[in-house]
């Protein structure tokens, strides 16, 4: 099917029939779009708050056709979401409705803006300003690319949200120029990604997913994707031959940022193959060697990112690490990816991320062997087993001074790390958390796996997977497992300190009602919603339609 560059996508038009999303003709959506953009005129800023991934499409399109510049929050939480309509962005998302009397969709200006944000290595958002041309370009080099993989009308299914560039471009961008249709859901199990793939199907994913598919059996040939995309951070080996083995094809990684949008792609069928630019893109390295890149959909047409590169003889490059990452220590440089690699080849380590906090800080998480001698030593003691074997190969200066042992390190949607995310952890407030207890408990989870998050008005809902090995299991019940309560209501007021910013130290004023037991190998939803002017936290845990257990804990020490 032919392209059709989003500024001129309903000047030019597609067959009426034409597939959009689930059951959505291009009729509909062309009505969709014109009788929100009818609403919408006049408003001067829009906050793109849809999750639906088809009412994002119309949003985002009805909103350029009433003239309104667009922001897309770096996320859905409260405070981010009332901070950014202080100055008069109205969200536009719950409110979209089908159809209406709609406005002429004349041709957009490819100079009209949009804002992203990014949080770059520090975790603070970054505005970032990019043009609706530098989408459209960046999608028809996508599918430059990527067109020969997927076919005409392969169906693209994502794990990832639209809200930042990658989600945003492979989601619904891409499909909407090159006339692909999209799944309007995301898929946020695996079980319904899976289950939604057919053969010839494109699936948009992250490592924050495709490390995760242990235990899944490989698809049959008639449910193969022909296309599994990932971006937001470099994939591990063991990950990227699970998921081809998984998939029936190697993973295409994308390379980007906020700033320049994809820029970059390799195809993951052995080892660590250079990046590849795609077209239009010339890559290059600046005397200090970062990584210069120039497009059409770069902003100013040229930019010089904080990666390290050396480039390739097949015409592409090679990412080594991040200048931003080479510190000072005692008045000596540092780079951190090294002391990470270092610590990496130890065999106690399966994983590990250092940062600067005054001093050299080191987050752990141990390998099996490591677990064993971590729970024999303790922290402090496993803590310096491992500064001394660095010390054969690292200078003092580059010896990490304070440790954190956990599980699994942090990552945001995509799976990338965050600088704010990994210095939380050595917050005194964590010392009750999974970091502590991993001391005591070894390599066993102490807290639900996170499977999806959906913020409320008034508060947050979280997916969460009771393993079978959980720590607190042990004496509830030999035969017949149970989840304690208190587990229950210590993970309450953990996601609610986590994910509600409330602070509080202890369940107090606690009224609670176990209804069903709550037993491991479970799905589970869990709802916390904060009532300020009451000073309590509600909380109810639920399996499908049937309430487990619910109460409420007073959070006294909050103002409200």
């Amino acid at each position: 099917m032919t392209a059709i560059p989003l500024s001129r996508l309903f000047a030019v038009g597609r067959p009426d029939d034409a597939p959009v999303a689930d059951g959505v003709t291009f009729a509909r959506f062309r009505a969709d779009v014109a009788g929100n953009a009818a609403r919408l005129k006049g408003c001067r800023r829009g906050l793109l708050v849809a999750a639906d991934g088809y009412w994002g499409a119309v949003g985002l399109l009805a909103l350029l056709h009433a003239g309104a510049e667009v922001t897309m929050p770096p996320n859905a939480q409260p405070g981010t979401l009332a901070a950014l309509t202080a100055d008069g962005a109205v969200p536009v998302g719950g409110d979209l409705r089908p159809g209406g009397e709609g406005m002429v969709l004349a041709p957009l200006a490819p100079e009209t803006p949009l804002t992203f944000f990014t949080s770059g290595s520090t975790g603070e958002p970054k505005r970032v300003v990019r043009t609706l041309g530098m989408l459209e370009a960046e999608a028809l080099a996508t599918e430059a690319v990527l067109g020969r993989l997927a076919g005409p009308t392969a169906r693209v299914h994502a794990t990832v949200p639209h809200q930042h560039v990658y989600g945003l471009n492979f989601r619904l961008l891409w499909p909407l120029v090159t006339g692909r249709p999209f799944a309007s859901a995301m898929h946020e199990l695996w079980e319904t990604a899976l289950a939604a793939l057919d053969a010839g199907s494109v699936l948009v994913t992250s490592p924050a997913h495709l490390t995760r598919l242990a235990g899944i059996a490989p698809l049959p040939p008639s449910r193969c994707p022909a296309l599994v995309l990932s971006a937001g951070a470099p994939l591990p080996e063991p990950a990227a031959r699970e998921a081809a083995a998984v998939f029936g094809t190697p993973v295409t990684e994308i390379f980007g940022s906020t700033e320049t949008g994809a820029i970059a792609h390799r195809r993951r069928e052995a080892g660590d193959p250079s990046w590849r630019p795609l077209p239009g893109v010339v890559a290059g390295r600046t005397p200090d060697g970062r990584l210069r890149v120039g497009a059409t959909h770069v902003e100013g047409r040229e930019h010089v990112g904080s990666d390290l590169v050396e480039m390739a003889e097949d015409g592409g490059f090679r990412v080594l690490g991040r200048a931003d990452r080479i510190v000072k220590v005692e008045g000596k440089r540092v780079s951190l990816p090294e002391v990470e690699a270092q610590l990496r080849r130890s065999p106690l380590v399966a994983d590990a991320a250092v940062l600067t906090l005054e001093q050299l800080c080191a987050v752990v998480v141990p390998s099996a062997e490591g677990a064993a001698r971590l729970a024999d030593l303790g922290a402090f003691r496993f803590g310096r087993s491992l500064r001394r074997e660095l010390s054969a190969v690292l200078e003092p200066a580059g010896l990490p001074r304070r440790w954190r042992f956990v599980s699994r390190l942090p990552d945001g949607a995509l799976g990338k790390r965050r600088h704010a995310d990994i210095a939380a952890l050595f917050d005194e407030e964590s010392a009750l958390s999974e970091i502590a207890l991993f001391e005591t408990a070894g390599s066993r989870p102490t807290a639900p796996d996170v499977r999806a998050l959906r913020p409320l008005a008034d508060g947050v809902e979280l997916d969460l997977f009771i393993p079978g090995d959980l720590a607190q299991l042990d004496g509830h019940f030999p035969g017949m497992p149970i989840v304690p309560g208190v587990a229950q209501i210590d993970w309450a007021v953990m996601f609610a300190n986590t994910h509600l910013g409330l602070g509080i130290e202890a369940a107090q004023s606690l009224q609670v009602k176990f209804r069903r037991v709550t037993v491991p190998d479970t799905l589970v939803t869990l709802t916390l919603r904060h009532a300020p002017a009451r000073r309590r936290l509600t909380f109810e845990y639920r399996c499908g339609d049937e309430t487990l257990s619910s109460g409420s804990i007073g959070v006294e020490g909050i103002a409200p």
